[in-house]
């Protein structure tokens, strides 16, 4: 019985999400940030916050279309809310998220939100061109993030490892160990400059900063609960940005 429950398991999670939750998606994430940004700009009319929203939620869409088809895990994956690989030796990296979450949380949507104030009381502004190069990065490190959970089926939002979980050294992987993550830091940076705020990039730091502490707890727990991580460690070395960090 077990077994088959395993075997039920591993098909439900290679099992692409269905059509309409594909296609509610963008809608859902595209009002969800127009719910955020709008109100506090109080004007429906800004055009770098339409600007974020509607490339954004392209982005997403398009991406999550093909990675549902492509590799239908990773969804599925990064929708868990329960933990299933803990173990006595990677429980207690594997807790931080439970401080980590809220302020990279806070740090996102202070991103947005402070933007948003900028822009309601002329706090400082961004010539166009800067912005427009700030919603290109943006855009980028959505697609950096796709293409990492396009090769890592078990990139989840969870400090966690997967039941069968296996080492990932292709693709980004072979480059850096934590691409998902430099895709969230390079989008968080970029969004209050394509949102033509300053001001934003003070919540966005917070953001970064708080990512490379989860980074810390995470490669503690891959190094105590994944055969081959550290010998992985030693062949790609930068965390990051290669040859930086």
């Amino acid at each position: 019985m077990v077994q088959k429950n395993t075997k039920d398991e591993i098909k439900t999670m290679e099992k692409p999400l269905p059509l309409w939750v594909m296609i509610m998606i963008p809608f859902y994430a595209g009002a969800l940030l127009a719910l955020i940004t709008f109100p506090i700009a109080k004007d429906w009319g800004w055009l770098e916050g339409w600007a974020f929203i509607i490339t954004f939620a392209i982005n997403i869409g398009l991406s999550y279309f093909y990675i549902n088809k492509k590799n239908p895990r990773v969804l599925r994956n990064r929708m868990k809310i329960k933990k299933e690989g803990l173990t006595a030796a990677t429980k207690k990296s594997a807790g931080s998220d439970k401080f980590i979450m809220p302020f990279t949380g806070l740090g996102f949507i202070g991103a947005m939100i402070l933007p948003g104030l900028d822009y309601r009381y002329g706090w400082t502004s961004i010539p166009f061109t800067v912005e427009m190069i700030g919603l290109a990065a943006v855009n980028a490190g959505a697609i950096i993030m796709d293409i990492a959970m396009l090769q890592n089926a078990y990139a989840s939002k969870l400090l966690d490892i997967s039941k069968g979980q296996k080492l990932v050294d292709t693709g980004l992987y072979a480059h850096v160990r934590h691409p998902l993550c430099s895709g969230a830091i390079l989008l968080a940076l970029a969004l209050p400059i394509a949102l033509g705020s300053w001001w934003g990039l003070i919540p966005a730091a917070v953001f970064a900063m708080t990512m490379l502490v989860r980074i810390k707890f995470e490669e503690e727990m891959l190094e105590k609960g994944m055969d081959g991580y550290t010998d992985y460690q030693t062949r790609v070395k930068y965390k990051l940005l290669p040859k930086i960090y």
